[in-house]
């Protein structure tokens, strides 16, 4: 230093030796024996200069122990902003599918309660109907007895042999046929258990899919966990369902969707299958009841190598070939009207996308031509 006064005592004029901690001062010798510090706590410059670093960095480390504090409330806020916006969706998401599920519910009552009074009408038209006939032979006889004394005995033994051949109506049990009422009301309400995965669908919880028995062609076997779908050349017994596909090896999910976004895995063991999904209200059999021959279903169809094609309403889109044992991700985005399918491998290999507008309820479908077709999730 060009100035050494810095460095020195101005009461006694000799250099800094010690540091009083103390008094945190520099201080020199005379100023530890005969001056105001004798007796205080000393240091050597040496320790003194590494005992306030010391200090300086846990200072310092404070002072960033508090800055990550400020990232990390930064972080929270954000956390909490985007809480709250999920939580606006689902409420709204959440609200639109009860909504739905209320008028359902009330056009669910309106029909059962139109049932009723329609079978009420035809079992009471067809009492006063018999009643009326009842009446007529009532007042025939009555009429005839009447005129015992006017007619002579040929005119009344005519008529009496008349009057015996109109014969009695038979007189039905006054009760309501309410078995077919049950079956319509049943029917109806089948679909009933969708609001339930679609509510599970909109958290995050939807159960695993399973594949519906009432649905599957006599020429598929179904798992024991509803899980996997195998074909066979033996009709098997299946029992008589109105819902059952008639004319195609094809299988439905017993889950149907009507709002928010799904995915499931399907892998392919075979050479001839088709993944999809379709409407509620699709045909059972004929010809146009197989995926993607009509305008209610959607799917992708493979065939023995041959081809490999995006198919909806009998018209094709010819798509590159994949190994006919794969995973196939299918991915339905309800509000949007997408449905699209993706191979998994290490990533995600984008296949094909339908896009539509969905009007009703729709159901993961699959066509099994040969071999066999497993739901992984």
């Amino acid at each position: 230093m060009a100035d050494l006064s810095d460095r020195q005592c101005v009461d006694h004029e000799k250099d800094f030796e010690f540091y009083c901690k103390d008094d945190a001062d520099c201080v020199c010798v005379s100023c530890t024996i005969t001056g105001k510090h004798k007796s205080h706590t000393l240091l050597s410059l040496d320790q003194a200069q590494a005992a306030i670093k010391e200090e300086l960095e846990r200072e310092i480390e404070k002072l960033r122990v508090q800055q990550n504090n400020s990232s990390q409330q930064r972080d929270l806020e954000r956390s909490e902003a985007e809480i709250k916006t999920r939580i606006n969706e689902l409420k709204g998401k959440l609200s639109k599918c009860f909504s739905e599920w209320r008028r359902q519910l009330e056009e669910d009552e309106e029909y059962a309660l139109k049932l009723i009074d329609e079978e009420g009408l035809r079992a009471l038209s067809q009492i006063r109907s018999c009643s009326e006939s009842l009446n007529k032979s009532m007042e025939q006889i009555t009429l005839i007895d009447g005129e015992t004394q006017s007619l002579n005995s040929k005119q009344l033994l005519s008529r009496v042999t008349e009057t015996q051949r109109v014969t009695d109506p038979d007189v039905p049990a006054l009760t309501l046929n309410l078995s077919n009422i049950s079956q319509l009301i049943q029917k109806r309400l089948n679909g009933s258990g969708k609001y339930h995965s679609d509510i599970l669908g909109i958290i995050g919880q939807r159960s695993p899919m399973s594949l519906d028995p009432k649905t599957v062609n006599w020429n598929l076997v179904l798992s024991d966990d509803l899980r996997s779908v195998t074909r066979t050349e033996w009709k098997q017994p299946y029992p008589p369902h109105p819902e059952r596909f008639k004319h195609r090896p094809q299988v439905l999910c017993s889950q149907s969707f009507s709002s928010g976004s799904h995915f499931w895995d399907v892998e392919t063991d075979g050479e001839y299958w088709g993944i999809g999904i379709v409407c509620g209200s699709v045909e059972r059999e004929g010809n146009k009841s197989e995926l993607g021959d009509n305008s209610k279903s959607w799917c992708l169809e493979f065939y023995f190598g041959d081809y490999f094609d995006a198919w909806h309403n009998s018209k094709f889109t010819d798509l590159p070939l994949i190994p006919s044992n794969s995973r196939i991700r299918v991915q339905l985005d309800y509000e949007a009207g997408t449905l699209s399918f993706h191979r998994v491998t290490d990533s995600l290999r984008h296949l094909h996308t339908f896009q539509t507008t969905f009007t009703e309820p729709v159901f993961p479908a699959f066509y099994c031509g040969n071999n066999s077709l497993k739901l992984l999730n």
